[in-house]
């Protein structure tokens, strides 16, 4: 039976916000109506008619069954079910409901996985430049690779970048994070060598018609699947990790960093946490690196294992 009561008004209203007050970026706005949209095509399936207003913790406790029935991850559950919570609190804030009712539900556990990085050789070798073509087009890719790595920057951030952003004479980038947070990135000597060619090159072959400091071989506005793209094709060339996105990169940039000793809450800032605990991994990545070291080369420890094998 489908739902009554103005419901896409509800969730209308609800992305509105998010846009508007909340200033979510395009593809978290996007995550956040698709969690919605699934939990009404569900609630479209019922034998009992629903409205937002009448959703309870039992209904939301059958969707988590369901999704998990169907093999969706963990991961996937709780990310959806954060998003209904969000439209709940937002419901709540409006006065349309009393009571969030996707609070205090049991979730699946997701698996705990230290993030994947780059080797140093392997960014060395992508950085050395030998893997890109000397056009614009190669210029381009290059910068936008070196960038991701350089800064730590998020996918939709490189997309969004625009010239005004970049402070050429303090050599810093402004960038606006999730949630319209701001912060402020250093250039590195070798990166800003890398801004100013392209910007020259940039400006020779085009007009300045494009928003986004970055352009497409035609001179047009890039958008976040183009940085995608992007890092796909090259970074297969410089690592056998599965999931090549722009991600990967910031997980490179903030375990080296963290590796060769940087102060966790300096990482922090740069990557625009809002969180300590999510910088916390990359002390976990840099642990196990320590430790294997440390299996490898401490006397002690080879004679562990020398005693274990004898």
């Amino acid at each position: 039976m489908s739902m009554i009561d103005g419901q896409d008004t509800y969730a209308a209203m609800f992305l509105n916000y998010l846009e508007r007050e909340r200033r979510v970026p395009i593809e978290t706005l996007r995550g956040y109506g698709d969690d919605v949209d699934y939990f009404k095509a569900f609630l479209d399936r019922q034998l009992v008619e629903y409205s937002w207003t009448s959703v309870d913790t039992e209904i939301i406790r059958a969707w988590i069954v369901s999704m998990a029935g169907k093999g969706n991850k963990p991961s996937v559950i709780r990310r959806r079910i954060a998003g209904i919570k969000a439209f709940y609190r937002f419901l709540q804030r409006i006065g349309k409901v009393a009571v969030n009712p996707a609070l205090r539900l049991p979730l699946p556990k997701v698996p705990k996985r230290l993030p994947r990085f780059i080797s140093v050789e392997g960014m060395e070798k992508l950085g050395s430049g030998h893997l890109f073509s000397s056009d614009f087009s190669g210029q381009r890719d290059r910068l936008i690779l070196e960038l991701l790595y350089g800064t730590g920057m998020r996918r939709a951030e490189v997309a969004n970048l625009k010239e005004s952003d970049i402070q050429w004479e303090r050599k810093e980038i402004n960038v606006l994070g999730k949630g319209g947070k701001s912060r402020v990135i250093p250039v590195v000597s070798s990166l800003y060598i890398l801004l100013t060619k392209y910007r020259e090159e940039r400006n020779s072959l085009f007009d300045k018609g494009a928003v986004t400091f970055f352009v497409t071989d035609k001179g047009r506005d890039i958008y976040t699947r183009f940085v995608y793209a992007v890092s796909i094709r090259y970074l297969g060339m410089v690592t056998s990790i599965e999931n090549k996105g722009p991600h990967l990169l910031r997980h490179t940039f903030a375990t080296h960093l963290m590796s060769n000793g940087a102060d966790i809450q300096a990482v922090k800032a740069l990557l625009g946490h809002s969180s300590l605990a999510a910088t916390q991994v990359y002390m976990h990545n840099s642990a196990e690196r320590l430790k294997k070291i440390y299996n490898q080369a401490h006397p002690k420890a080879q004679r562990k294992r020398s005693d274990d094998n004898g």
